[in-house]
């Protein structure tokens, strides 16, 4: 069963704002919750895209959109171009940031791999409904959700991504020292 994540991030790339704002081959990051009073909202980063000249697999670029979307109802509340405005010193748009896959998944079997996506979303569905009800995680299920979310990170993007949402990386993925 696809996760209320995986749905989320469907509708977001079907609204006309992100038909128009946003090339159709442009990656959607993971997902990264944020909470604003009693409200639990879902920032979803947009990551620039292309086959990498070996064919072997996807040069990553720097997120350049983010999209927040109200976690309640799927509808949107920002669109922030991150060209224009970003938390990071200025860069360089077109380098390269990554490569997908990553090594740490580059051996794994693609069905391997969709399936620890699918988990991984749907531990964001657990993850969100539970800031929601302003539950708390078990150790247990913070270490499992990190070690996923670690595993499956691009690892040249966490830089932006660290940018983008401060709280949930040192919550979640804490630098180590």
């Amino acid at each position: 069963m696809e996760s209320e994540t995986a749905k989320l991030i469907k509708l977001v790339r079907a609204m006309p704002l992100a038909q128009q704002l946003i090339p159709m081959e442009a990656l959607s990051g993971w997902p990264m919750p944020l909470r604003r009073g009693s409200k639990v909202y879902v920032h979803l980063p947009f990551i620039g895209a292309n086959q990498t000249k070996d064919k072997s697999g996807m040069a990553l670029f720097p997120p350049f959109a983010l999209v927040t979307v109200d976690w309640s109802n799927g509808l949107p509340v920002q669109y922030l171009n991150l060209r224009f405005q970003h938390p990071w010193p200025e860069g360089y748009w077109d380098n390269q940031a990554g490569t997908f896959p990553h090594p740490e998944i580059a051996q794994l079997p693609k069905t391997e791999y969709v399936s620890k996506c699918q988990e991984l979303l749907a531990m964001y569905d657990h993850l969100l409904n539970s800031l929601v009800k302003r539950e708390a995680f078990t150790p247990e299920w913070k270490t499992r959700f990190s070690e996923s979310l670690r595993l499956l990170m691009e690892p040249g993007l966490e830089p932006y991504y660290r940018a983008l949402s401060p709280k949930f990386f040192q919550t979640f993925l804490p630098q180590s020292s």
